[in-house]
């Protein structure tokens, strides 16, 4: 090989560095800053509910480091891998589950065409709380019927709350649309009450997610302004922990965690779970679990969650 032949492959290889460096650091930079970035075309939607999927691009640069080498692009490279890690990392950690007198249990799941084998499932599950959303023409007595047994509290609107305990001050919510999508109200456990708020937030597209985003600041609002010392929410939110519209509910109320690896992915369930858009979430309770359940025919998958009601 002449000198001249090795200066271009030299210069090539010094530009493929540089150009892994610099992908990298991009890279780093769209993890750390997605919801900075303007929602043009629904780009910014995109982008908040699939951050922690961007990880999988240093895979792609760790293929692309080894192949050009370099100990600079192996040093960049850990930019973006510690950037995820400190991002997503904590919540990919299974927690502790949660048992013992003062545990409530509460279910939540977006049903389908089958809301009775939902409802039969969750309550299975040793649910004393299941809310269920999108309930189609006819379910509701279905529902009710089938959880009198063993849930003979209950409150709808568009969306449905079964009890074990006895519910009081039930009030449904519009959440700023004009049309109930949600509800709350105390249930009376032997711990004390505690106010549960049932959420079905509107669909979010590239093509437009204003409503929701309404009703998840109107949420905020509400829980804000809620006197309550113990509030639990659950229900389907349509919009995962990392957008950037989520964020008010986030200040206000703490996602239950996650009981084994990796974060509560619920939709869709076939071909397999990609985002984790469905919640249970917390204000003064301190000990939590959750649990994922495949009940009934939905393309949700359905969430399961102790709470220790005992004050700290």
């Amino acid at each position: 090989m002449s000198k001249a032949s090795r200066r271009r492959l030299s210069a090539l290889r010094i530009l493929a560095r540089l150009t892994v460096i610099l992908l990298c650091l991009g890279l780093a930079a769209l993890l750390a800053f997605h919801q900075q970035i303007p929602d043009v075309a629904g780009l910014g939607l995109i982008l908040d509910n699939l951050a922690p999927w961007l990880g999988l691009g240093i895979l792609v640069l760790l293929l692309m480091t080894i192949a050009v080498g370099g100990r600079g692009t192996y040093v960049a490279l850990l930019v973006p891998t510690v950037v995820w890690g400190v991002l997503f990392g904590p919540e990919s950690l299974p927690s502790a589950a949660v048992d013992g007198k003062d545990t409530l249990v509460v279910a939540s799941q977006n049903v389908h065409q089958d809301a009775v084998t939902s409802a039969r499932a969750l309550a299975g599950s040793g649910a004393e709380v299941i809310t269920l959303q999108e309930l189609g023409e006819g379910q509701i007595d279905l529902v009710t019927d089938e959880l009198k047994p063993s849930h003979p509290y209950y409150s709808v609107s568009t969306v449905g709350l079964w009890s074990s305990y006895p519910l009081s001050n039930p009030e449904p919510l519009d959440l700023g649309l004009g049309w109930d999508r949600a509800l709350r109200a105390d249930v009376e456990t032997g711990s004390g009450p505690v106010r549960v708020y049932a959420v079905h937030a509107a669909s979010a597209r590239p093509t437009g997610h204003d409503e929701r985003d309404t009703m998840l600041a109107s949420l905020a609002d509400y829980v804000e302004k809620d006197p309550s010392s113990k509030v639990i929410a659950a229900g389907d939110f349509n919009a995962t922990s990392t957008d950037r519209h989520f964020a008010p509910v986030a200040e206000q109320l703490d996602d239950v965690h996650y009981s084994a690896w990796g974060p509560a992915m619920t939709w869709p369930r076939s071909p397999f779970a990609m985002l984790g858009i469905d919640h249970v979430m917390v204000r003064g309770i301190a000990g939590t679990s959750l649990e994922r359940i495949p009940a009934g025919d939905s393309d949700h998958y359905a969430l399961r969650a102790s709470v220790d009601l005992a004050d700290d």
